[in-house]
């Protein structure tokens, strides 16, 4: 007999059942609101937190550094009415950060691959295996009663890790917002929105078959938009910290930023803060003080040496140039290693207003056929005139000369000339050519020359130099080069038909050949940069891949070796080849 359905019980169930279920909903929908409200509200608090110059920022009871061992790190308040927000990870903080309540131990950071996993090239390759990280510790002090917060503590921790606990050269830790160098859309590390928004490659009628590294990309970017606010702290061998400030950071260079791995133009600025903005003292190397400074990654050598422009400056500091002082060290992006780079003095106003005791307002810099870099119009105009001059002039003719003379500096002149012909760097004179001249005729600290109005050479750029070419690059000749391309052909040109000039040249020349570029020096020179970089290189390729093995690397530098031993003899025919021809 088939049972008989109870329809009122029926219906009484469902009832319950959408009771329940509406219920369900409700709590539900109260649980999302409270959520979505407490958020909202914290996110108001933390968006409308203002910057108080009357609260005091954090303290910490450990200096940044290199440690052998975890450290207990304590946070002080020296506020009242405040709490201090934390982070660990190289984010900005806020009250959504972890609260401080008591000290904690900063260790080992074992964390996996973050920044250094993002593609920040057309050929990036990453890394093998997880790269060496610290800790980055950024804490604010905040009063939520008056909605305001504390100026940012921020300290760079490196615990040792497979007992490595310290490096040979110093570090240096920069601390980022994440999305300022790796975003899609403003980030200037990565290839980004301008590489992948394809539509934009039509609109701007980009070329289909242009070299990989013009590819668009958001590390092209130029201009005053491009610079990204950065903490920036530099650890010395001893752990002790040489400067640590607020700064501007830009992708420097041309070509190269297409590299995985990325020069930075680092400047000091007052609207990044009042530290340092009157200049810092970095390790003995550098005997001015110094307002701007690239972290550079070798340049074109960047997949071969790592120090051949470095070498090459070396080499040339005690002569008529101006040279860029450098020293090595090992750059961390938000406490994770980012290998090699050289902090290098940047060419600039402040550069030759240390290094001479210079007004910045006398000074003029070009470059190649005289575009403006700094200073004056007028004095870019006089230089196209001087041009004109050794264009039109008869430069045999003692008044000629001698007028030349008390406009650039004979001496500079050659040894500039002199040291790109022996370094074969063929991507000279056509580039690379950088010049100044300072208008106020004062006694300088370092030259009395330098105040007296004349225009003078810079060594800039050498990458393509000492044999980078090829392997047989010791035999090219560029003094015929020399003689007819840019500004720099055009003022050579007219000075080698006076006989005065002939005879210095050839002099100052071999003085070059038997002392500045003598191959013993020379040898020794490249020794002590190869032991300087040797412990350093291996985790260097496992970051970046480009040498390839330390077996390579120091194949690339025995190349440097070679080009000394053969170049000698070869520049000394082309030289008496070309002064008997002139």
């Amino acid at each position: 007999m088939k049972p008989v359905l109870n329809r009122r019980n029926n219906n009484e169930l469902n009832r319950k059942y959408i009771k329940i279920f509406f219920f369900i909903v409700l709590a539900a929908f109260f649980c999302f609101f409270f959520l979505f409200y407490f958020y909202s509200e914290t996110d108001k608090i933390n968006s409308a937190l203002a910057l108080s110059e009357k609260l005091e920022r954090p303290t910490s009871t450990q200096e940044s550094g290199l440690y052998n061992s975890p450290i207990l790190l304590k946070l002080e308040d020296n506020n009242n009415t405040t709490q201090i927000f934390y982070t660990l990870d190289g984010s900005e903080p806020s009250v959504n950060s972890i609260e401080y309540k008591k000290p904690f131990k900063i260790e080992c950071n074992n964390n996996t691959n973050h920044l250094s996993n993002i593609p920040t090239s057309p050929r990036w390759k990453p890394p093998i295996g997880d790269v060496f990280k610290g800790t980055i510790l950024r804490a604010i002090c905040v009063d939520k009663i008056n909605n305001i917060k504390s100026k940012e503590l921020i300290k760079s921790f490196f615990i040792n890790a497979e007992e490595k606990n310290e490096y040979s050269i110093p570090v240096v830790s920069i601390v980022i917002n994440k999305e300022d160098f790796f975003s899609y859309k403003k980030g200037i590390y990565v290839l980004g929105k301008n590489y992948e928004d394809k539509s934009d490659y039509i609109k701007k009628k980009y070329s289909l078959d242009m070299p990989w590294w013009s590819y668009p990309a958001n590390y092209l970017s130029k201009g005053k938009n491009a610079g990204r606010k950065i903490w920036i702290e530099y650890i010395n061998t001893n752990n002790t910290v040489s400067f640590s400030t607020y700064a501007e950071a830009k992708i420097n260079g041309n070509a190269t930023r297409g590299f995985a791995q990325k020069s930075l133009r680092i400047s000091l600025d007052s609207k990044m803060g009042k530290e340092h903005v009157d200049g810092i003292k970095i390790d003995t190397i550098f005997k001015n003080k110094i307002y701007s400074f690239v972290l550079r990654n070798s340049g074109n050598d960047w997949d071969k040496t790592l120090f051949r422009d470095e070498f090459m400056q070396s080499l040339m500091v005690k002569t008529n140039l101006s040279t860029q002082s450098s020293i090595p060290v090992l750059v961390f992006i938000n406490g994770e290693y980012w290998g090699i780079h050289h902090l290098k003095e940047k060419i600039d106003e402040f550069y030759f207003s240390e290094k001479y005791g210079l007004n910045i307002d006398s000074l003029t810099i070009l470059e190649n056929m005289g575009t403006l870099v700094y200073g004056s119009k007028q004095d870019s105009k006089e230089f196209e005139k001087l041009l004109d001059f050794c264009k039109n002039k008869d430069l045999s003719l003692k008044i000629n000369y001698d007028y030349l003379s008390k406009k650039i500096d004979i001496e500079n002149f050659m040894d500039m000339i002199i040291a790109n012909v022996y370094f074969c760097n063929s991507d000279w004179p056509n580039n690379n050519v950088k010049y100044w001249r300072n208008n106020n005729k004062v006694v300088c600290a370092d030259s009395i020359r330098a105040g007296d109005g004349r225009w003078r050479w810079i060594l800039f750029d050498t990458d393509w130099g000492f044999g980078y070419t090829s392997s047989n690059a010791y035999e090219l000749d560029l003094l015929d080069k020399a003689k007819h391309v840019g500004s720099v052909g055009v003022i050579f040109s007219s000075l080698l038909k006076n006989q005065d000039f002939l005879t210095k040249f050839k002099i100052r020349f071999n003085y070059h050949l038997l002392n500045t570029f003598d191959n013993e020096k020379v040898e020794h020179l490249i020794n002590d940069f190869q032991k300087k970089y040797s412990p350093e290189i291996q985790e260097h390729i496992n970051r970046w891949r480009i040498i390839g093995s330390v077996k390579n690397w120091d194949k690339n530098v025995e190349d440097l070796k070679i080009f000394s031993k053969k170049r000698m003899e070869i520049q000394k025919k082309q030289l008496d080849f070309f002064l008997k021809n002139q």
